[in-house]
């Protein structure tokens, strides 16, 4: 009996260690999860805090730079006698140009075109001017002077097309701003909108400009480049980086014009001056080239530019006689009926180079009105959109926490 209730109290025994056991690992596994679930809190509310700093660097970089851009127009603008700012259409014009003196003068957006320009002509004045006395010793100053206003000219000439209002016809305000919105439909339905319009007798048809939500006049064409719709549109030319239409086509014929003679001037004076420079030394080309290098290149220069702007002008030549602008041509717009606005010859030359213009249809100096304020619109627009996403924001954070939160309630059960 003794050795039984041993037996049996050394059972017990075993049982009581085995639970123990069990319970220190159950414990250590419960320490385990606890300190699982308590990092894992951490390193989400970490988390949490970091993208709620990040959002929120975020929204106030957006809110300085429409402060920024409100201040500089407020700087910019001239105010009323109760002192809010003073907008003019230039400063809230939606195409691309570049608008210099306050408005008064007008650019296309890449000026590299009318740079590049102004720089090659101001060179070749420049390597003129220097031998022109060695041409010409016997009348000093001839070519000198002769040089020097032609450039004066070309450079005028240049100024005004590259600078003036092509001809660009307003835009319907209720419709400035594209980011208020139109539907994917009511663009569809405005790409398809035309009319036909009675020109001498000729039905033409007249499109619809979607960007800038007017029925174009006939012989105008929206630019892609200046994203304006300009009046009697001809083309958009590089070399001036602006458009050519209506108001500004005299001048820009006069630029090509001019520059055909003052490159003609220089090519026949540097030609001048090799041939001279070879019967005085007796010398070959090579020899002579090698003694003036820049006047054999302005000489191959002007040469290139000669034939560049002979063809152009002859073009246009053709392109008065038949009173059709650039863009009618390559469109081939009278290819199937005859052209409305020919009238012969001598009344196209008439009507192109000499008859009045009428005044722009634009005033960019002038005053905008309040409730076309485009700026206003667009910074209080981004301001309820930035502050719409700020609360959808905002609203995510707290499910996705309060998601982690079961998540790490049910481990620690």
């Amino acid at each position: 009996m003794d050795s039984s209730n041993e037996e049996e109290i050394a059972e017990v025994r075993n049982d009581n260690e085995s639970v123990k056991e069990r319970l220190s690992q159950v414990g250590s596994e419960s320490e385990k999860v606890g300190s699982f679930a308590k990092d894992n809190n951490t390193n989400v509310e970490t988390q949490i805090g970091v993208d709620e700093k990040e959002k929120n660097t975020e929204h106030k970089g957006i809110q300085n730079t429409l402060w920024k851009w409100k201040s500089k127009i407020t700087r910019r603008c001239e105010c009323f006698p109760d002192g809010v700012p003073r907008v003019r259409v230039y400063q809230v014009w939606p195409g691309k140009n570049v608008f210099f003196l306050r408005g008064r003068m007008i650019c296309g957006p890449d000026p590299r075109g009318f740079m590049l320009t102004l720089i090659s002509i101001v060179v070749c004045e420049w390597i003129m001017f220097s031998y022109s006395s060695e041409v010409s010793p016997r009348i000093p100053g001839f070519v000198s002077i002769t040089s020097l206003i032609l450039s004066i000219i070309v450079l005028t000439n240049l100024f005004l097309a590259g600078t003036r209002d092509p001809g660009i016809i307003p835009r319907n305000e209720k419709t400035v701003l594209m980011e208020t919105g139109t539907s994917t439909q009511s663009k569809s339905m405005s790409r398809s909108r035309s009319r036909r319009v009675n020109v001498n007798g000729i039905e033409i048809k007249v499109k619809y400009c979607r960007i800038c939500d007017i029925f174009r006049p006939p012989r105008s064409s929206h630019c892609a480049v200046c994203d304006n719709c300009v009046d009697k549109f001809d083309h958009h030319c590089p070399l001036i980086g602006q458009c050519i239409g209506l108001r500004n086509y005299r001048q820009y014929l006069m630029f090509v014009f001019s520059a055909f003679i003052f490159s003609l001037f220089i090519f026949v004076v540097s030609a001048w001056r090799i041939m001279k420079k070879m019967s005085i030394t007796n010398k070959s080309v090579s020899e002579i080239i090698g003694q003036m290098p820049e006047t054999f290149v302005l000489g191959i220069f002007s040469l290139m530019l000669v034939w560049f702007l002979g063809g152009l002008l002859v073009f246009h030549g053709y392109l008065i006689s038949l009173n059709q602008t650039a863009h009618e041509r390559f469109k081939q717009r009278y290819i199937n009926s005859a052209n409305p606005y020919n009238k012969g010859i001598i009344e196209n030359i008439k009507e192109v180079l000499f008859a009045k213009l009428e005044a722009s249809s634009l005033n960019f100096r002038e005053v905008v009105q309040p409730e076309w304020n485009s700026i206003a619109k667009v910074l209080s627009y981004s301001s309820e959109r930035a502050r719409s996403e700020d609360l959808q924001t905002k609203m995510e954070t707290q499910s996705s926490t309060d998601h982690r939160h079961d998540e790490i309630e049910e481990i620690e059960v």
